[in-house]
């Protein structure tokens, strides 16, 4: 999206977590500031506190002092901003902290699918929301779709800018059908179903490579790793996939890509790529495959027409089930014409909806709208 913004309309100063993410931003020559961890409350539908899960309340706790040291560190060093963006719904002590500290506009991107609005927790998101947010914008209707209608986000997919040449040239297929899943390493991306998916496509004879592309962002820690472990929390899980691999048999089938920016090298390899994650929501490797005429099957109950239609642009399978998704898998491998016409469908709506440039200058709309009713209300 930074990259998108019309030259000279956008300076953006952002404020992130020191390490992996800081250095790509940094490499892309945005002016960044690193902090040693953003607090957050989780109420996704997914990750919401239960059980051990609250014992993860205590980290974000331990992040508030490191929280506001950065947004006054910000303030410090890039004096007035004309509104902050905040990255999404989770970061809610950032939203009403960022709206005290710099008294400007606060824009909040909502990526993540929230629980239904009951309780004390979504009374508070929505109170949050309602004092500190000046707009929402929701990735897609899914998302939007989980949230106080009385907000009323503004709908603005996430966005790829793709060079229409190479995404519109013949895909670079191997001769071996290769189902690809993209993203960091973690179990609830659905990773260990894709390992058993795979197990269950090769017990029918299926000649499939699986590939898994990417890496954990998170830097490592034994000691965190085995505490998170033992309560059930930790989301690291490579050597428990590659151990899993190992006693299915199946070194031969499954590899493991590092992390790259080159999508074009991914997913032009790619027959099918699978996102079959526990938060029954769209990713963003659906959309970025469809560039590619890639069509995605997706771990989504209810999909909506704005990322997936059923059947049309990709399949739809229902979470943490792995039967289901080989299934999938297979009916895709045995289909080649099927498998493009989705691929075709698939492009044409991410066309529609992912492009880049149109969306940024959606988001640019709403930046206009929000400082400029803000200039009006200073200066009648």
């Amino acid at each position: 999206m930074i990259q998108s913004f019309p030259a000279g309309t956008v300076q953006p100063l952002v404020l992130t977590r020191r390490g992996q993410f800081q250095q790509i931003l940094e490499d892309a020559g945005v002016a960044v500031l690193g902090c040693g961890g953003v607090s957050q409350f989780d109420n996704t539908r997914y990750s919401h506190y239960r059980g051990w899960r609250w014992l993860v309340l205590l980290r974000e706790l331990a992040y508030l002092p490191s929280t506001l040291r950065g947004l006054l560190a910000a303030r410090r060093k890039w004096g007035r901003v004309d509104l902050v963006h905040i990255n999404d719904l989770t970061l809610l002590p950032a939203i009403w902290l960022a709206r005290r500290l710099f008294g400007c506009p606060v824009i909040v991107h909502v990526r993540s699918v929230q629980q239904p609005l009951r309780g004390w927790r979504g009374r508070l998101v929505a109170s949050v929301l309602g004092r500190s947010a000046t707009r929402l914008i929701a990735i897609d209707e899914t998302v939007k779709a989980s949230l106080d209608p009385s907000l009323d986000a503004a709908v603005i997919h996430n966005g790829l800018r793709v060079a229409m040449d190479n995404a519109a040239s013949p895909p670079a297929r191997n001769a071996k059908f290769t189902v690809g899943m993209v993203g960091g390493l973690s179990r609830a991306k659905g990773c260990l179903e894709f390992v058993e998916a795979a197990a269950l496509c090769r017990t029918q004879g299926a000649d499939i490579r699986f590939v898994f592309v990417g890496q954990s962002m998170r830097r490592r820690s034994a000691l965190r790793d085995f505490v998170l472990r033992r309560l059930g929390l930790s989301q690291e899980i490579e050597e428990e996939l590659k151990a899993r691999i190992d006693a299915l048999a199946l070194a031969d089938a499954v590899e493991f890509w590092p992390f790259t920016t080159d999508l074009a090298s991914v997913y032009r390899q790619f027959d099918a790529v699978c996102f079959p994650s526990h938060f029954d929501a769209p990713g963003r490797p659906i959309f970025e495959a469809a560039f590619f005429g890639v069509p995605s099957i997706a771990a989504v109950t209810n999909p909506m027409s704005d990322t997936i239609v059923d059947g049309v642009t990709g399949l739809a399978v229902r979470p943490r089930e792995p039967r289901q998704l080989a299934e999938a898998i297979l009916s895709l491998y045995a289909d080649p014409e099927r498998r493009a016409e989705l691929g075709r469908n698939a492009a044409q709506l991410a066309r529609t909806h992912f492009d880049a440039d149109g969306n940024a200058m959606k988001v640019l709309g709403v930046y206009r709208e929000v400082v400029g009713a803000t200039a009006e209300g200073a200066h009648p």
